[in-house]
This record gives structure tokens, sequence and C-alpha cells, in this order.
């Protein structure tokens, strides 16, 4: 799952180790809060230059996306590693889906806390979302050559599969609903019911 960056924001390809050794400092600090500190502060608590940050990012609330970026990508990177050598299409999807719900959970929802005015969030996490979507339908699609499951409109299986677990976070996080368990959990709840009436006996 590679980045995608607003206009303002470097590509990881731009980005050299020393900035990546940063951006995973602040994502230490984010888990500590950050509210009201300012790119200086923020520099002075990193024990980098200001310089250093603006290279990075234009803003704090840039440096946050792009943090985030870096944390969705990687979750994505874990799912797609973790499915190598697996036979069977549906454990494949079953293994991918489970850490790919990893991205509802309150740590991600605490970077994009507040961003959704800043130009370029949406897109990015949409774009996370629709990778995440295409993956699970070419999975789907696989689970049923491999006669898995039942054939089905795999595409929106795969729109329910990916959209849910994030349509249940922003709701929960936002007071819109009350869920038993964490976003996360119930995602998985949902998946576990989708798949179970779709595989064949």
């Amino acid at each position: 799952m590679a980045i995608v960056s607003s206009r303002k924001l470097k590509s990881l390809n731009e980005l050299t180790s020393k900035h990546i050794q940063v951006i995973e400092e602040f994502e230490k600090l984010l888990e500590q809060g950050i509210s009201g500190l300012t790119m200086a502060d923020i520099a002075a608590k990193l024990k980098v230059s200001l310089r250093t940050l603006y290279e990075i990012a234009p803003s704090k609330e840039h440096l946050i996306t792009a943090t985030m970026n870096r944390v969705l990508t990687n979750i994505g990177q874990e799912a797609s590693a973790s499915i190598q050598g697996i036979q069977s299409p549906l454990s494949k999807l079953k293994t991918y889906i489970e850490i790919g719900y990893e991205a509802v959970g309150p740590r991600i929802k605490k970077f994009s806390t507040d961003l959704n005015k800043v130009r370029g969030v949406a897109e990015m996490l949409d774009y996370h979302r629709d990778y995440f979507i295409g993956r699970i339908e070419e999975l789907l699609d696989e689970a049923i050559n491999h006669k898995e499951i039942e054939d089905t409109n795999t595409h929106v299986v795969a729109v329910a599969l990916g959209g849910v677990p994030r349509l249940l976070s922003d709701d929960f996080f936002e007071g819109k609903t009350k869920l038993k368990n964490t976003p996360e959990a119930s995602a998985h709840l949902v998946a576990d019911l989708i798949l179970a009436s779709l595989e064949r006996k």
C-alpha cells in the first residue's frame, strides 16, 4: 500500500532516513498528546531543528497527516506480507482483514481527530480505504474460483467488508452509536457474519 500525500507533503521516496526517524519519534509523541504545541515546541521535544520538521511538512497538521499516512501504509504492508505462503484464498482474506482492521482502532482515530479540514487528509484516508476494498475484492474472486465461497457480487461484499470498519469507527468516536465492543472488534463481528454466510458447506 503506497503512501499518498497531498501536494504539500513529501512522498516516502523523498524522505531521508533522518526524516523517517523523526516521524517515528513524532508518532510516540502523538500518543502522549500534542494539543497546544507549536512546531517549535514539537521540534524541541524531538530534539531536532525546526528546519528539519518543515522539510517533512509545512505545518503541525500536515506533520500529523504524514505520520498517520505512514502508519496506515505500514499496516497495509504488514497485512499483505502476512498472507504470503497461505494457499487458501479464504484464509488469506481472513488474515488480511484481521490485520487491516487495525486501521479503525483508537490509535489511528487519535491522529485523524480535527484534521478533516486539512487539505489532502480526506483524499489520503479514502485512498487507503479504496486500496483495502480492492484487495478484498481480489481475494473474494480467488475464493470463488477455488470454490471456497458461493458465487456473489464481490465488489458489493468488498465494499461492506472494507467500508463498514471506518463507518463504525467514525460513528463510535463521534458518539452517534453505542457499541458493546470496540469499533475494531465490531468490524470483525460483521466480517465473520458475512464470510460465514458465503462459505460453501
